[in-house]
This record gives C-alpha cells, sequence and structure tokens, in this order.
C-alpha cells in the first residue's frame, strides 16, 4: 500500500489533469470520450483494455449518480478512479527509456538515415500492435513530425523522456 503523501500526490495530479481537460472552465467535469487523453497526460502510456476498464467504470458511477447527461464526469468520480488505477497498476505503467524507444524506431529504419517518414509510421500505428485511431496518429504526428514529414527519433525519443511526466 503506497504511503499517504504518495496517495495524496496522486490525487493532486488527477485533479490537476482534471482541470485541463474540463468540458467547460469551471464545469468540473469532462467528457468521457477525453479520458483516454487524460491519463495519458498523466504520462502513463496504458493499453486499450486498461482504458476501457477505466471508463467503463467511470460510465458506470456516472450512470448510478442519476445525471441527465452521461458522457459528462464528475471530477470525484474521475480522481477516486484514475487515482485508484493510477496507484494499483503502477508497475505495469511505466514509460520505456531513451535505449528501448532508439531500438525500436531503428527497426523501422535498416538504412540507418536516423528518421522514419511521418506516412510510414502512421501507417504502422494505425495497423499493428494495438492500432491507434488517425486522429490519435495525426495528433502525435504533429509533435513527432518536422514540416518535411520526417521523424527524427533520436529527437522525438529524447522528448518523449524528458516532457517532464513521471508516475
Amino acid at each position: 500500500m503506497p504511503s499517504a503523501e504518495v496517495v495524496e500526490a496522486t490525487k493532486k495530479r488527477v485533479r490537476d489533469a482534471v482541470v485541463l481537460f474540463e468540458h467547460k472552465e469551471g464545469s468540473k467535469s469532462v467528457d468521457i470520450k477525453e479520458i483516454p487523453s487524460l491519463v495519458r497526460y498523466l504520462g502513463v502510456n496504458p493499453t486499450g483494455v486498461q482504458l476501457t476498464l477505466i471508463t467503463d467504470q467511470l460510465a458506470s458511477l456516472n450512470a448510478d449518480s442519476g445525471t441527465d447527461n452521461t458522457s459528462l464526469l464528475s471530477s470525484e468520480n474521475i480522481e477516486s478512479v484514475v487515482s485508484n488505477f493510477l496507484l494499483t497498476q503502477e508497475a505495469s505503467l511505466f514509460r520505456d527509456d531513451y535505449h528501448t524507444l532508439i531500438r525500436a524506431f531503428r527497426a523501422f529504419d535498416p538504412d540507418g538515415k536516423g528518421y522514419i517518414e511521418a506516412e510510414q509510421m502512421k501507417v504502422l500505428m494505425c495497423s499493428r500492435g494495438e492500432p491507434m485511431s488517425e486522429d490519435e496518429a495525426n495528433k502525435m504526428l504533429v509533435y513527432a513530425a518536422d514540416e518535411n514529414g520526417r521523424i527524427f527519433y533520436e529527437d522525438y525519443a529524447q522528448r518523449l523522456c524528458t516532457d517532464g511526466r513521471r508516475i
């Protein structure tokens, strides 16, 4: 069981994230569609199954509360469910380190050019492993690719590892 300080720090991080993802400023509610982005914002990479479990649990709590708008979730429910998830699943949520990311990117760069074409990466992300939606892939590529449509993976891996997120 984590210490009281760790629990409170985790809850505060979730509360701060809720403010960023609020449906309307000051509403203290978040659209259920934003929950995967909110969880990832907290610096973890949950699987689709884990995200489904979180959103299902939140939807169930929301339905039990008898609110009219079933897509808007209260900050209290989000704090409870997401904090519990982060605290109980901590070991499985750590991000890969820089060297692991570089090895993975190099697998897609057999010529050793130092970059991957953004369109090639988009096709891979939308069709392999746990596929991303096209919208998710486009958002990622805005951050990852340069103006010529190339992902210089050493720079990108560095940004992923040092973006200030932590568990």
